[in-house]
């Protein structure tokens, strides 16, 4: 179970054909590069065949203003390598406003909600088999 992380502000992990990604802070360009570069690595086995993505944005604050750009290449990439579904989980409407302007799905393909829970359910309705459960269970293996 690959979890990487930079200073706390990131956590990726890899769950059958499901990239959960966890944002913290504030991302400055340097960590959306490192972002960029470790989601190439983590989806490598799996870009031939349809993935989806959650995102948790609820400890995250904002990227910096140069970092904007490459959110928008980081979803172009991901587009451009089958990933179909994206569920953002957000506390504010600002964080899914900032990801709404970089993305590219549809309401068929992206789901945003505050729930975890809610997340998880949406995936599997699209035909997505994952545990949020486990990716819980390997945070915290990985904080302590």
């Amino acid at each position: 179970m690959p979890i990487n992380t930079q200073q706390g502000l990131y956590r990726l992990h890899l769950a059958g054909n499901v990239l959960c990604v966890e944002m913290n802070s504030v991302w400055s360009k340097g960590t959306v590069k490192k972002v960029l570069e470790e989601t190439q690595q983590l989806v490598a086995g799996i870009k031939h065949q349809p993935w989806a993505a959650i995102v948790d944005l609820r400890n995250w604050i904002m990227p910096t203003f140069e970092a904007v750009e490459g959110f928008q290449l980081i979803y172009d990439w991901c587009a451009a390598n089958n990933q179909t579904h994206e569920v953002t989980i957000c506390r504010f409407e600002l964080q899914k406003n900032i990801i709404g302007d970089v993305s590219n799905y549809d309401t068929e393909h992206q789901f945003y909600t505050q729930n975890i829970e809610d997340a998880e359910q949406w995936l599997v309705s699209k035909g997505f088999v994952v545990s949020l459960e486990q990716w819980q269970q390997a945070r915290q293996q990985n904080s302590s």
